[in-house]
């Protein structure tokens, strides 16, 4: 619920995008579709070119937290983890076959139809057919070479996304050199599948960038709305992708509307997240992120305009690309212990093109150019 003053639970509750009400109607939002950039090859950076060890689904006991809105999708138990990262390296196992079969069709199939590929300079290939279009290619110009690959770590981010790190080395014919380099790829359950959405080079010596990864389902545009208020939250990278930023609007039924700016990036001392946020009245506070079982724990402290202190401990937890779980407890306003709380996000649809549909609505006789009534000489 909103407090009277609107600023100071703004600065208090909107880390992440906070929400003051129930969840959305707002419908998930489609991928926007990326500007067709340059080709990418292979991971190239330097790793042994020895055959990697197969590795095996490890016993991982699931202590996963589940939340209302997840218990459905959630993992039952341990059993149910292990079974989603046997399908997983199931997965990896299928590209390995493919690309050595050099079956581009097959490759492609592994991915989602709007995955995306990236390489350590951020050139992208996006959508199932560039992305078949890209092995065929690579297989054109080096026939019979093969690829290992090792995989070093499987981390679920909530029940339906998966974020796998590991290492590749191509094969190429007797008396051809080797390319070996690291990847990230997250994998995303869709209707009880898993499936590649993002894969990405890692550079010899990771980036802000590469760190943050993890957290690039933020962005896009999200929205609720109660009747309490609305609050509207927009995500986008920086220009030299180190940080994200958040603008959140709180605008409550009654009372002045809120701003706030937050900016995410990297610690490189603390090995970890952490967030600043700046509010229109001049409130500011930070956050220390700590990653779990489903996603992240935020330690947050701040100071409102007034000089009031405020704190609490938040967790966010991914459903999917479209959705999170925010839960914010120990929640603390100067001297004013304040309830629990726990509200679904959404991300809010695209708006439609006016222009466009206005052009299309036209009248083709309307669209055309009148003809002008020559004079006789």
């Amino acid at each position: 619920m909103m407090m009277g003053n609107c600023l100071r639970v703004a600065l208090f509750l909107a880390v992440i995008g906070w929400s003051g009400g129930r969840e959305s109607l707002a419908q998930p939002a489609t991928k926007a579709q990326a500007t067709k950039p340059p080709v990418v090859k292979l991971p190239e950076v330097d790793a042994p070119a020895t055959k990697p060890p197969v590795t095996k689904a490890s016993e991982v006991k699931d202590t996963v937290k589940k939340s209302p809105a997840s218990a459905e999708e959630a993992p039952a138990d341990g059993a149910a983890r292990e079974a989603d990262e046997a399908a997983i390296r199931a997965s990896v196992e299928k590209f390995v076959e493919a690309y050595n079969l050099q079956d581009a069709s097959a490759v492609a199939e592994l991915f989602l139809p709007k995955a995306q590929i990236l390489d350590a300079d951020d050139n992208a290939v996006e959508g199932r057919e560039n992305i078949a279009a890209l092995f065929a290619e690579v297989f054109e110009e080096h026939p019979e070479t093969g690829i290992e690959i090792a995989i070093e770590s499987i981390r679920f981010i909530g029940p339906n996304l998966a974020l796998e790190t590991g290492a590749s080395v191509t094969v190429p014919p007797e008396g051809g050199i080797p390319e070996a380099g690291r990847y990230s790829c997250l994998h995303i359950r869709q209707d009880g599948k898993w499936s590649m959405g993002l894969v990405r080079d890692i550079p010899a010596e990771p980036t802000h960038r590469d760190q943050l990864e993890a957290l690039a389902w933020l962005v896009g545009d999200w929205v609720d709305e109660s009747r309490d208020g609305r609050v509207k939250t927009s995500c986008r990278w920086t220009e030299d992708g180190s940080f994200l930023l958040q603008e959140v609007t709180v605008t409550p039924v009654v009372g002045e509307a809120t701003t706030l700016s937050q900016r995410i990036g990297w610690d490189p001392l603390g090995k970890r997240f952490k967030s600043w946020v700046f509010d229109s009245t001049g409130g500011y506070g930070e956050g220390n992120w700590t990653p779990t079982e489903t996603g992240w724990l935020i330690k947050f402290t701040g100071v409102s305009s007034d000089g009031s202190i405020a704190s609490a401990t938040n967790h966010i937890e991914p459903i999917g690309l479209d959705r999170y779980v925010f839960e914010s407890a120990d929640r603390v306003l100067g001297n004013m212990l304040m309830n629990a709380t726990q509200v679904i996000v959404v991300r809010q649809p695209p708006q439609p093109d006016v222009s466009q549909a206005e052009e299309q609505a036209q009248p083709a006789d309307a669209a055309a150019p009148k003809a002008t009534k020559r004079s006789t000489p």
